[in-house]
C-alpha cells in the first residue's frame, strides 16, 4: 500500500515538474514574441514606446528633469538601469517587456488545473495572449504592463502586508492601477458572505461603482488621449457582453469581478465621452484567469467560440493599422 502511494506521489511530482518546465519554455517563447512586437512598433513609430523613447532621449539621462508624477518610479528605474549598464533606453525597455510578458504567461500556465482542462482552455489561452489589446499591454504599454504584472502576482500569490505593499508599488509605477484596486476593495464590500444578492443587483451595484470610477478617472487623467472608431468600439462592446453575461458566477470571483468592472468602466466611458480603451486588455486577461481558476468546461467552450470572431477582427484591425 505504501509503495503504491509513493509511486503515485512520484508520478505527481514528475508531472508537476514537467508542467513547470514546459510552462517556462513556452513563457520564454512568448516573451521573445513580445520583444519582436515591441521592436516592430518602435521601428514603425507606433504605440507608446516611441513617445517613451523620445522622452528619455530628450531628458538625456538627467534624473533632475523628471517631475514627481504618476510614473515617477518607472522613469527613475529606467534612468538608473540605462546608466548602470551603460545601454540605450530601448534595450532596457526590451528586457522589461520580455520579463513581464514571460512572467505573466508562466503564472497563467502553471495555474491551469489539469491536463483535461488544458485541452479545453488552450485555444482560448493562445487567442487571449496573442490578442492585440493584450500584446500592447506588455510591449508599447510597458509602464502599465509592469504595474499590472506586479498587481497580478500580488493578487494570486501573496497575502497580508506583502500584498498591500505590492499594490502600492504597482500604483506608484502607474496610477492606472488605482481603478483596479478600487474594484478590488468594492468586491469585498459587495460580496459580504452574510448578505447574498441576486445577479441583477450585484451587477447593478458594480455598474454604479464602475460609473463613479469612470467619472473620477476624467479628473485625474486616466483617460486615453486617442479614442477608437465606432466600428472598433462595437467590436469591444461585443466582447464586453460576453464577459458580463456568459457566466453569471464571474462577479462572485475576484478575477471575474475585476474583469467585468473594467469592461463596465470602458462602456461607461463611451457615455461620458471618455476613452478607457487601455483597460480592455486588462479585462480580457483577467477574465481568462477567472476561467483558468474557476471556469466550467461548458463556459470555456462557449466563451472560446464567442471570442474567436473578436480575436480575428482585432488582429486584422491591428495589422491594417501597422501597414
Amino acid at each position: 500500500m505504501s509503495t503504491e502511494i509513493l509511486n503515485k506521489s512520484s508520478i505527481s511530482i514528475k508531472s508537476q515538474t514537467l508542467k513547470k518546465i514546459s510552462s517556462f519554455v513556452l513563457a520564454t517563447v512568448y516573451g521573445i514574441f513580445i520583444v519582436i512586437s515591441l521592436q516592430v512598433q518602435f521601428s514603425l513609430g507606433s504605440g507608446d514606446i516611441d513617445s517613451l523613447i523620445h522622452f528619455f532621449d530628450e531628458a538625456a539621462n538627467d534624473i533632475s528633469t523628471v517631475a514627481l508624477s504618476g510614473d515617477y518610479v518607472f522613469r527613475i528605474a529606467v534612468f538608473y538601469l540605462t546608466e548602470y549598464f551603460d545601454v540605450e533606453t530601448i534595450s532596457v525597455l526590451t528586457v522589461m517587456a520580455f520579463v513581464i510578458s514571460s512572467l505573466i504567461f508562466y503564472l497563467y500556465s502553471i495555474n491551469i488545473r489539469s491536463q483535461s482542462y488544458l485541452l479545453y482552455i488552450l485555444p482560448l489561452f493562445l487567442m487571449v495572449f496573442f490578442t492585440p489589446n493584450v500584446q500592447v499591454l506588455f510591449s508599447s504599454g510597458i509602464r502599465s504592463g509592469i504595474a499590472f504584472t506586479i498587481l497580478m502576482f500580488a493578487l494570486s500569490s501573496y497575502k497580508g502586508v506583502t500584498k498591500y505593499l505590492l499594490f502600492l508599488l504597482a500604483s506608484a509605477i502607474h496610477l492606472s492601477m488605482l481603478p483596479i484596486l478600487s474594484l478590488y476593495f468594492l468586491f469585498y464590500i459587495l460580496n459580504n458572505k452574510r448578505v447574498k444578492t441576486p445577479f441583477v443587483i450585484s451587477l447593478s451595484l458594480l455598474f454604479m461603482g464602475s460609473f463613479v470610477i469612470a467619472l473620477g478617472g476624467t479628473k485625474v487623467h486616466f483617460v486615453d488621449v486617442d479614442s477608437a472608431s465606432i466600428a472598433y468600439n462595437l467590436i469591444i462592446f461585443y466582447v464586453g457582453l460576453l464577459i458580463i453575461f456568459i457566466n453569471k458566477k464571474a462577479i462572485k470571483d475576484i478575477y471575474g469581478f475585476l474583469s467585468v468592472g473594467l469592461i463596465l468602466i470602458y462602456i461607461c466611458g463611451l457615455f461620458i465621452d471618455a476613452s478607457y480603451i487601455r483597460y480592455v486588455g486588462n479585462s480580457i486577461i483577467l477574465y481568462l484567469f477567472f476561467l483558468i481558476k474557476n471556469g466550467e468546461k461548458g463556459t470555456i467552450q462557449v466563451f472560446t467560440l464567442g471570442y474567436a470572431p473578436f480575436f480575428i477582427l482585432t488582429l486584422l484591425y491591428s495589422v491594417i493599422n501597422w501597414f
